[in-house]
């Protein structure tokens, strides 16, 4: 199984797994083959994602 971590740069902590405080979106990715990896997607704690357009 392959997970793959999308984490801020820079961020006020370290992100280190699913359990983060940040509160990670965790989607399932499947492949051609049936079997599927993890996307986690951490979240800034400093809010800089507002400022996203």
């Amino acid at each position: 199984m392959t997970t793959y971590h999308v984490e801020p740069v820079n961020d006020l902590i370290e992100h280190l797994d699913h359990d983060c405080p940040c509160g990670p979106d965790v989607e399932a990715v499947f492949r051609e083959d049936g079997s599927n990896g993890w996307l986690i997607t951490h979240h800034s704690l400093d809010g800089r994602e507002r400022n996203e357009t």
